[in-house]
């Protein structure tokens, strides 16, 4: 690429893109936990970002012990898709994390949970919302101008020069997409001086582009008041019996679900046959693969609890994030 078409005193991250990545371009659905939960803990780690303040002095006080321990993992791992796979476990994250910050799975992974519950859990409702309008705006951009008309104007600044995405970046880089597409995700946590991250954690999968949402309005009360611990619909069937619920928007297998709550098999059996007793859930069976999916009446229950993407179809990283609302058990 010519220099001079580079972004002017910055290092920049060129990604190429081809008719088919163009083609296969989208703008994400859904609201993924452990985005929110990465960037959240990145933003421990530094100065307020504009809007973040009153969060960070919100949430602080409540950290206690785990707050060097949460400060520094925050910098260990380049990527959510990193992060998810530290807390299901996958050996290469693991020894990272060894390596790095000389603590255990289960220490991290306990910490990891209690900022959930104590950082972003209480405010999820906000972050859902505030994200769920940003997917919206880039989708009408992208219905209305087209796909470079999108790139040409994401949050955070960068450059469209077809066939060539230029956005600034801690060092200079090239990143071909070779046709497998880009994933468009909005974070609320995301700073905007940073603007983008692009996940290259799963080299043979989509690539995902991460996107500030700018700044939230008004931040004093976008962070006062957080919602009360818990939730309505766990109240009603518990804490990782709702995650099921939550987690059935799509249908999945009983392996899918463990792995998304992070807990085993047999648990997640158990969970599925008491959720079936109820009537809020069904279950079909192929072979020795058991498929479970929502009732009329459980997806009831969750539209009455403010459940929303009930008719989304799942993205691809759906398979394991942070469960949601509740990680406490």
């Amino acid at each position: 690429m010519n220099p001079s078409r580079r972004l002017s005193g910055v290092s920049s991250q060129r990604i190429h893109c081809t008719l088919n990545d163009l083609l296969r371009l989208r703008v994400s659905t859904t609201v993924a936990p452990h985005v929110e939960t990465f960037f959240a803990l990145r933003s421990l780690s530094g100065p307020g970002a504009a809007g973040l303040t009153e969060w960070q002095l919100e949430v602080y006080p409540k950290l206690g012990r785990n707050l060097p321990l949460l400060k520094k993992l925050s910098r260990v791992f380049p990527s959510p898709g990193a992060l998810l796979r530290l807390l299901q476990g996958k050996p290469q994250e693991v020894r990272i994390a060894l390596v790095r910050v000389g603590e255990s799975v289960e220490r991290l992974a306990d910490a990891v949970h209690e900022f959930w519950r104590v950082a972003v859990a209480p405010y999820w409702s906000r972050i859902r919302g505030r994200v769920q309008a940003e997917q919206a705006s880039l989708e009408r951009m992208l219905a209305v101008g087209g796909v470079e008309h999108l790139l040409s104007n994401l949050q955070g600044g960068g450059r469209w020069s077809t066939p060539v995405l230029e956005l600034p970046h801690e060092r200079d880089e090239d990143v071909r997409l070779d046709g497998r597409g880009l994933l468009l995700v909005p974070s609320l946590f995301l700073p905007p001086r940073q603007g983008h991250l692009l996940d290259l954690a799963e080299p043979q999968g989509q690539r995902q582009l991460l996107l500030s949402t700018g700044p939230v309005p008004d931040p004093e009360t976008f962070w006062s008041e957080p919602e009360e611990e818990g939730h309505a619909l766990a109240a009603l069937v518990g804490a990782t019996r709702a995650s099921v619920l939550e987690a059935l928007v799509v249908s999945r297998t009983t392996g899918e679900l463990a792995r998304w709550l992070g807990i085993s098999g047999p648990g997640a059996s158990q969970h599925t046959a008491v959720l079936r007793g109820a009537g809020l859930i069904a279950t079909h069976r192929d072979r020795n693969t058991a498929r479970h999916e929502l009732t009329p009446l459980g997806r009831a229950l969750l539209r009455d609890r403010g459940i929303t993407g009930l008719d989304d179809p799942a993205d691809d990283w759906l398979n394991g994030p942070l469960p949601e609302p509740a990680l406490s058990r």
